[in-house]
């Protein structure tokens, strides 16, 4: 039986040495550790390698019964409660990264794709995929990301004021408020963020700061110490967590990365084609209001003016979703003036957004879950003077 080999310029051979770069660059990502493919990790991934630009994939909920008992004789039929459904979706949508080979090639000549401008446009591409799909995670979780003209920005259901106070005591009342979900200076009362669970099933939340955040936090000395005290980084439960600075009970300190690059607009709500992401991260804004303000990478933001904020975030179970459409695939175009450049492109099919549950039949009264971030709070920080 003759056995078929693919050469090695075919789009089989190169799409999977593609997806081997990819592989090899995942470890990178911030948000490695957190991510799964079930409602239990904090970034809930489906993958639907059917999918393409505009198909739907959909996540759903189900809510716990909370209605009342029938004493003793009373008639119970008729009275049962409905259960609780919940769900959102997300459309997918097909992005593309480009770079120029310049003017030298080709490997393929001698066998080889390891040697030349295709190796370097891998690396290249691999790691800028990296970047902008961490990058979607953070502004989605800091709910500046507007996935189209036609869906609002998610901004925050529920936002913790810190003012310019960043303390010990500080940490004690964010614990407090995630545990009753009351005291919340923005939205109301709500079902608490379900912890994620780490290496031995201890559920914690997980509080990313930046720099600037942490710095505030370090002067408080004494209380900085008791929270060192509280982790030890080292250990099996932090070590796949990038950043981890400490732990106070339930609630592990992460410092986050800050944005580099530039973003197009001038107010919170860009789409993940409109910035040019030289370092993933974190970004602020300086202003009264994060609405209106301008943020990092923006023209005209000014990282000294005396009103930057800091926006950090508490995440749980289920926070975010990421939706992978499908295999990510690599094409390569020779130019018309008789291939002397070319060009390399990584197409992938993806989308992101906050997880929002919209109630399919009914809500809590007090413990809400529809329409309200899911799993993630905002935490915002003035750290301009």
């Amino acid at each position: 039986m003759a056995t078929g080999v693919l050469p090695i310029d075919s789009p089989l051979v190169r799409n999977k040495w593609m997806r081997e770069g990819l592989l090899q660059k995942a470890s990178k990502s911030f948000w490695a550790a957190m991510t799964g493919s079930t409602k239990d990790a904090v970034v809930y991934q489906v993958n639907d390698i059917s999918a393409k630009a505009g198909h739907t994939v959909v996540f759903d909920f189900d809510g716990n019964l909370s209605g009342r008992a029938v004493k003793g004789k009373e008639t119970a039929t008729g009275k049962g409660e409905q259960k609780k459904k919940f769900s959102s979706s997300i459309n997918v949508e097909r992005y593309r990264m480009v770079v120029d080979n310049g003017d030298k090639f080709d490997g393929v000549a001698i066998g080889d794709l390891a040697i030349n401008e295709h190796s370097q446009s891998r690396s290249g591409l691999g790691d800028l995929w990296i970047r902008f799909k961490d990058q979607s995670l953070f502004d989605s979780a800091q709910g500046t990301y507007e996935i189209n003209a036609t869906n609002a920005i998610q901004a925050p259901s529920h936002i913790i004021d810190l003012g310019a106070t960043f303390t010990y005591n500080s940490l004690l009342d964010i614990v407090t408020t995630l545990k009753t979900s009351q005291g919340y200076d923005t939205g109301g009362v709500r079902r608490p963020i379900a912890p994620f669970a780490i290496v031995d099933d201890e559920p914690v939340w997980l509080f990313v700061i930046d720099a600037h955040m942490a710095n505030v936090l370090r002067q408080d000395a004494a209380g900085y110490q008791t929270i060192l005290r509280g982790a030890d980084v080292r250990g099996n439960n932090n070590r796949l967590i990038k950043g981890v600075i400490g732990k106070l009970g339930n609630l592990i300190i992460i410092e986050g990365p800050s944005f580099f690059g530039s973003t197009t607009g001038t107010t919170a709500g860009w789409e993940l084609n409109q910035s040019n992401i030289e370092i993933s991260g974190l970004r602020q804004y300086h202003g009264a209001n994060p609405a209106t303000a301008l943020w990092s990478g923006q023209e005209g933001f000014e990282p000294d003016h005396a009103t930057v904020h800091s926006r950090g975030f508490i995440l749980g179970k289920g926070a975010l979703q990421l939706a992978m459409g499908l295999q990510p695939n690599y094409k390569f175009q020779e130019s018309s003036d008789f291939g002397i450049t070319s060009e390399s492109m990584l197409e992938v099919w993806m989308e992101v957004q906050k997880t929002r549950y919209n109630p399919e039949s009914g809500d809590y009264r007090q413990a809400r879950v529809g329409n309200i971030d899911n799993g993630i709070i905002a935490v915002d920080l003035q750290v301009g003077s």
